[in-house]
């Protein structure tokens, strides 16, 4: 193994700009002499100083080049160049559409036209911009009349200089929020929406934000199973990515008294039977069974319902404790990478904000695996690691998950303890 560069593990260890300082001061004296002294001001040191930042930089654009020829390892324009070529692409940011009211005081003495692309704004505030909408079509407010409804559409990225996190799930806002005019229209005094924007059940289309890193690597993951219909792995990438509510699920053959099928069980305490069954009949092969005490009603293309069986799982609650001693190498964002790294081992919602399928459905907790996460992270030298089902009693040993159990864990049930 190579001292610095890849790894035979996969990894990259790059050269710090301290150890290049160290290295070049050597080999300095190693071509013209030990009598030589690096003294801080000296002209030799100062070249060393100079050189040795650019050198480093040097080692951190090797390293990156290094990972971005990995998805894992990639983030941002790097990642979406590599998913791309298995025909990934990132899901884009959406606008919240809805309602604004044009009102005056009296009655209009003509018709006043509002052209489509007048741009109304909720007001700025010390914590946020004002956020930009647009008319989608023109109205008119006929004369005698006092106030006319029209469509709207927050600001697309482009069209606007403010943040993008401004322009996605941002722009669902409540109602009477939208109250100024970007220009003034002649003859309308006010402006509102009477609705809140985004609301589906309004008939609007509800904002969203940029599909992040690690939710695009996470959807690109739980799909490559996709193509392979039929198979476990397949069936259990279709109803795992059929609804956001559904958190884990765990697929069985059944092979017992001339029956032959499949039992899936989900945790998904928020999604209706129906969309489970719906998940399971698209992705089971024609002729197999569904078994289990719970079911649902799916329809085939034709318009034909069938009904489908399946599980719920129950979630067992995973506390996690862990005393660490470290080393001055350990980051500063440390306990969150360890945080992190187990969530995503045992399932649920990591810092991120993104919940993680971690472990199947009756997998048990194997301690030793939850130990390799918290030493993955550099600067760990020793820990006290305790994990259990109840916080007030944890323990060093592995934890039994029965069948149609589902360990789920998260960011307030992991508690990181730097000594």
């Amino acid at each position: 193994m190579t001292e610095y560069g890849t790894q035979d593990d996969g990894s990259f260890r790059r050269k710090h700009v301290d150890t290049i300082r160290s290295d070049m001061g050597r080999n300095f004296k190693d071509e013209v002499g030990d009598d030589v002294e690096l003294r801080q001001n000296s002209p030799q040191q100062a070249f060393i100083d100079t050189v040795a930042p650019e050198l480093a930089q040097l080692w951190e654009a090797t390293e990156a080049a290094y990972y971005a020829s990995f998805f894992e390892d990639s983030f941002g324009e790097q990642l979406d160049k590599q998913l791309a070529l298995a025909g990934f692409s990132r899901i884009p940011s959406r606008s919240a559409t809805g309602e604004v009211v044009f009102s005056r005081d009296d009655p209009a003495p003509d018709d006043i036209s509002i052209p489509a692309g007048t741009v109304v704004t909720t007001s700025r505030t010390e914590t946020q911009p004002a956020i930009p909408y647009e008319t989608t079509d023109g109205v008119t407010l006929n004369e005698g009349q006092t106030e006319v409804t029209a469509p709207i559409e927050a600001l697309k990225p482009w069209q606007t200089e403010i943040d993008e996190e401004w322009l996605g799930e941002e722009t669902n806002v409540g109602a009477d929020s939208i109250t100024r005019f970007d220009d003034p229209v002649a003859g309308v005094d006010d402006v509102t929406n009477p609705n809140p924007t985004g609301d589906e059940g309004l008939g609007y289309v509800s904002g969203r934000d940029r599909e992040t890193d690690a939710e695009f690597k996470l959807r690109y993951q739980n799909s490559l199973a996709a193509s392979g219909a039929a198979t476990l792995r397949a069936i259990r990438s279709s109803v795992f990515n059929a609804a956001e509510g559904i958190r884990s699920v765990g697929v069985d053959e059944v092979h017992a008294a001339g029956d032959y099928g499949v039992t899936v069980t989900v945790l998904a305490p928020d999604v209706p039977d129906d969309d489970v069954a719906q998940a399971l009949l698209d992705s089971r092969a024609g002729g197999l069974e569904s078994f289990g005490s719970e079911s649902g009603t799916a329809t085939l293309g034709d318009g034909i319902e069938r009904t489908e069986h399946f599980e719920r799982a129950t979630r067992v609650e995973i506390y996690v404790e862990a005393d660490l001693t470290t080393s001055d190498t350990f980051p500063t964002d440390g306990e969150d990478r360890i945080t992190d790294g187990i969530v995503r081992y045992i399932g649920g919602e990591a810092t991120d904000g993104i919940t993680y399928p971690g472990l199947e459905i009756g997998d048990d907790v194997i301690i030793d695996q939850v130990f390799r996460r918290v030493m993955e992270v550099q600067g760990v030298i020793e820990v006290d690691l305790q994990i259990g089902t109840d916080p007030n009693a944890l323990a060093g040993s592995n934890i039994d998950v029965a069948a149609t159990e589902a360990a789920m864990t998260g960011v307030t049930e992991v508690t990181i303890n730097v000594l």
